[in-house]
């Protein structure tokens, strides 16, 4: 009787555990996505390249599109931020490239590397493969993007 009764304990736990869980991810989904403008995306590049070495040396065209992949791993919710301060809410979305923050994470000829970690041979390789694909022509930009994108809808 005492096994029954612990099954019968830990069954109303764990429903309650789940419909915790239930609410909490519906809340979650109510959440509006912090939606950024070119121009607030633009101003948190330069403020990434001012505070960050590595990343200041890289394309902006580039730049741009990294961050906009991190954003897509990062999910800002407008509920995160004080949404009467701009310049607070552009500077921590620069700030993950300065962090360690776990959840964002790219992907480069196979080799997986934190916004904080990367090299300044990172960056040379990406500047480099950057030229000599824009002395292709407006495809190699457009198949970039594309690529991108692609990237963004698939999850990472």
């Amino acid at each position: 009787m005492k096994i029954i009764n612990t099954m019968k304990k830990n069954w109303n736990n764990h429903s309650k555990k789940e419909a915790e869980l239930k609410k909490l991810k519906e809340i979650e989904k109510l959440k509006k996505d912090l939606v950024l403008s070119d121009n607030d995306m633009d101003e948190i590049v330069k403020l990434i390249k001012e505070q960050n070495l590595s990343w200041g040396q890289l394309e902006p065209e580039l730049l741009k599109l990294f961050l906009k992949l991190a954003l897509k791993q990062y999910k800002p919710k407008e509920e995160d931020f004080d949404m009467n301060k701009k310049d607070e809410i552009k500077q921590k979305i620069a700030d993950i490239f300065n962090s360690s923050d776990e959840r964002i994470t790219f992907t480069i000829a196979g080799e997986t590397f934190r916004p904080n970690t990367i090299t300044p041979k990172e960056i040379k390789q990406l500047n480099d493969a950057y030229a000599q694909g824009k002395n292709l022509g407006s495809g190699f930009t457009k198949g970039l993007k594309s690529l991108f994108k692609t990237k963004m809808k698939k999850g990472l």
